[in-house]
């Protein structure tokens, strides 16, 4: 089964590897190149790195060249940045880890290319050696290097009065992704879709064109608009946003085509647990969270049909206490390569004890028989960039009108009092770009009693 949160996924990964379907595994997310030491306590705090980790000059007979101290400055301000960022980060969670790629590698359009990769190591291995980091080595096909600050950077952190606004980003940076699955045999991806498992992919070497620069310059329009909106969390401003869209091929030799996934990436609040969604705010206000109704189903009847389903997709019988568990069959079942025979253990969680993959495939079926032969036709990442391209017209509409808006897969996070004209452009815009427009409705956001008071 294709991952239905690929774009994020990706990023994902625990201590032995890609991190799939396991909230229980300490995430990890990797080493961003582009962020640096910009606020004073983020600097004082490097100049502490710097001295700490200063190599023992008097076994040399001369000090560091100039250009030298500068790559090390460079590259352990930009380790600290995102050890911060790791820190503080509204995503933070306990165990959380910090991927490094230390390999010299022939740069790609992925890479920073100035980056000093050379000395990236043995940055690392100074810093642990100083005592503020924990190093957890490369282990051959299962994970990459990763490390996790120690108490004593976090004290120091504090004692300097670091905070997210003290990181800084420099301009760069790929903002459109292309990836291509790996080629598999039969039995290899019967075995991912059983555990369901994202589907192995590598990046992507593609050209320049008319196409890609207009994604591109959308994107970045967009991140300009979020960087200039007040957005923080829990009273804190955040730091620089980087947002992207992950496109994707079905193997490394179909053509370089973006007409596949294509969701956008990259916000903190994609991955933020619904407890904590409540401490977002843009331009000092609370935000509202706006979704398009069960948008994966109303855009697969469309597919099949160019029409809307009756009532609700996910209402499946014998599946009424289990809503959750029909929007995961659905999404398997459009998702996959062929027919579904077991059960992947997350899917089978979500359903009433009992249930088979073929009683389960018979109740969809008899649910949906409009759309039952696109069932495992692996049209999912169709789905998903159709999705996509709505919801960047969405972005791109609002940002003219003046409205920040945060981005999820299938809906948005406005200013509360930008809600109802939000609104209005979800529907405007999936009429135009559809030929319907697709409902929408406003997600309650949980608020803690104490907050619902004030």
């Amino acid at each position: 089964m294709e991952e239905f949160d690929e774009a994020l996924s990706e990023q994902s990964r625990g201590r032995k590897g890609l991190r799939v379907n396991n909230e229980d595994a300490p995430s990890s997310i990797f080493l961003d190149p582009w962020l640096t030491a910009k606020g004073a306590p983020l600097v004082a705090l490097v100049d502490h790195l710097m001295l700490i980790t200063m190599p023992d000059t008097t076994k040399r007979t001369r000090s560091l060249r100039h250009d030298a101290a500068q790559r090390r400055r460079f590259v352990m301000g930009n380790i600290a940045a995102n050890l911060v960022h790791l820190a503080l980060g509204p995503s933070r969670e306990e165990g959380g880890l910090l991927a490094i790629a230390t390999a010299k590698t022939k740069p790609t359009r992925y890479d920073r290319e100035d980056y000093p990769q050379g000395i990236l190591a043995g940055s690392v291995a100074a810093l642990e050696d100083a005592g503020m980091l924990v190093c957890h080595p490369y282990v051959f096909k299962q994970r990459t290097t990763t490390v996790e600050p120690t108490p004593a950077f976090v004290a120091w952190m504090h004692r300097h009065g670091v905070r997210l606004a003290d990181i800084g980003r420099d301009a760069g940076g790929e903002t459109i992704w292309l990836r291509a699955r790996e080629d598999e045999n039969g039995e290899t991806l019967r075995r991912r879709q059983y555990h369901n498992q994202t589907i192995g992919k590598t990046l992507v070497q593609y050209d320049d064109t008319e196409e890609t620069e207009r994604l591109r310059a959308e994107v970045e329009r967009l991140n300009k608009v979020l960087n200039g909106a007040d957005i923080a969390y829990a009273g804190e401003p955040i730091g620089p946003l980087a947002l992207r869209r992950s496109f994707l091929l079905r193997s490394p030799h179909a053509p370089q085509e973006f007409n596949l996934n294509g969701r956008i990436a990259g916000g903190f609040w994609q991955t933020l647990k619904t407890r904590k969604r409540h401490l977002i705010t843009i331009g000092g206000e609370d935000i509202a969270d706006l979704d398009y109704v069960s948008m994966f189903a109303m855009l697969t009847y469309l597919k099949a049909t160019g029409s809307l389903p009756v009532g609700d997709p996910y209402d499946i019988p014998g599946l009424e206490k289990h809503r959750d568990g029909a929007k995961l069959a659905m999404i398997s079942l459009l998702s996959r390569k062929g027919d579904m025979q077991l059960l992947a253990p997350k899917l089978k969680a979500a359903l009433p004890e009992g249930w088979t993959a073929r009683r389960l495939v018979e109740a969809m079926t008899l649910r949906h028989p409009a759309i039952a032969h696109l069932f495992g036709r692996d049209i999912g990442i169709e789905l998903m960039h159709t999705e996509s391209r709505v919801l960047m017209a969405v972005l791109l509409e609002l940002a003219d009108r003046g409205i920040p808006a945060l981005p999820m897969h299938d809906g948005i996070n406005v200013k509360w009092s930008d809600r109802a004209k939000a609104m209005e452009v979800m529907q405007s815009v999936s009429a135009k770009l559809l030929g319907v427009a697709l409902p929408v409705k406003e997600k309650p956001i949980r608020r803690p009693q104490a907050a619902l008071a004030a």
